[in-house]
């Protein structure tokens, strides 16, 4: 017998895109599925859209609640999610027909806890689906994390992987915080020894105006904290990763300081303040620098002396190459 597969999805005001988003799972080769539709209070005519999907499709459980953010929604999901293997997608993406497939063959060929899978930004509603010959590679938790640092293959979201429940048992994602997939997914990957990436675009991440990934608030800042709770996780458990991540961190923070030249002048002292004092929860000694190439190290020392001057250089720089 096939294994029962959870598909959580957060729906909040997405009226224009939720149906697509059904439909690809609905269309999904793998039908041994329940879709947990997650309605975080909505405000458009998505409680109604869900409802209609649920009576056309068995496989389709609702969740009506007020809204209390994504991670409160993914949160409800695992609550109630009844499958040996979890999968998140966001209400505004899709996934390719074999996602399911692909991703659960997988991990039972290659015997894993989690894969994942390369994703296409899209910025269009039409995507060709057409797939290559599968590739698929092995990464220890160290390399499968290093990658995720860097911001390649595994990436730090929740949605472009399937896991094995146990992987999330007692696990959630933190409320209240924007980028919550940065303080969630580097623990869960950290719970196993091997990870499966699948190098095929399988997860369509649609790219909407107003999307809040698409601009730059106070709030978005949380991204430093999550940098810094990583940063401390890895310090013992991982040398190599502390090292790299504690320079990612740095330059994090030259590329948020660099966004709040877009804000008012009350958001931008707000989030400035906020950068800076960030950065000063990271230190580094001489000897450490040595560790680094050249380009690192100033990116170093101009995030903590001289992060403003940094910043409009390399703005500059880049509005000169666009």
């Amino acid at each position: 017998m096939k294994d029962l597969i959870s598909v959580i999805v957060p729906v909040y005001n997405v009226e224009s895109y939720l149906n697509r988003c059904i439909e690809s799972l609905v269309r999904q080769t793998y039908k041994y599925l329940e879709i947990i539709l997650v309605d975080d209070g909505s405000l458009d005519g998505c409680p109604h859209i869900c409802d209609k999907w649920s009576e056309r499709d068995n496989r389709i459980h609702v969740i009506h609640k007020t809204n209390g953010g994504l991670s409160s929604a993914r949160n409800a999901g695992l609550k109630v999610a009844k499958g040996e293997y979890i999968a998140f997608l966001d209400s505004d993406d899709w996934i390719h027909t074999k996602f399911i497939e692909h991703l659960y063959i997988t991990i039972k060929d290659y015997k894993v806890d989690i894969a994942a899978c390369d994703i296409c930004q899209v910025y269009t509603e039409k995507q060709d689906e057409k797939i290559n010959k599968l590739s698929v590679k092995i990464y220890s938790t160290e390399e499968a994390l290093e990658t995720l640092i860097n911001g390649e293959t595994f990436r730090a979201v929740a949605w472009n992987k399937l896991y094995h429940k146990n992987m999330l048992i007692g696990e959630q994602f933190e409320t209240g915080r924007y980028h919550e997939d940065e303080f969630f997914t580097y623990r869960i990957m950290a719970k196993t020894n091997k990870l499966a990436y699948v190098d095929e675009k399988l997860y369509y991440y649609f790219q909407r105006k107003g999307s809040i990934m698409n601009s730059i608030s106070y709030k978005h800042l949380d991204a430093l904290d999550a940098y810094l709770e990583r940063i401390a996780y890895f310090k013992d458990l991982y040398p190599k990763l502390y090292k790299i991540d504690k320079m990612r961190f740095c330059i994090a923070c030259i590329y948020f300081y660099q966004e709040t030249f877009k804000l008012n002048d009350k958001e931008k002292r707000e989030c400035k303040n906020r950068i800076k004092s960030s950065r000063h929860s990271i230190r580094f000694n001489c000897s450490e620098l040595k560790q680094y190439s050249l380009k690192e190290s100033i990116s170093i020392v101009g995030s903590r002396v001289c992060i403003g001057l940094l910043s409009q250089l390399m703005s500059l720089k880049r509005n000169k190459l666009k």
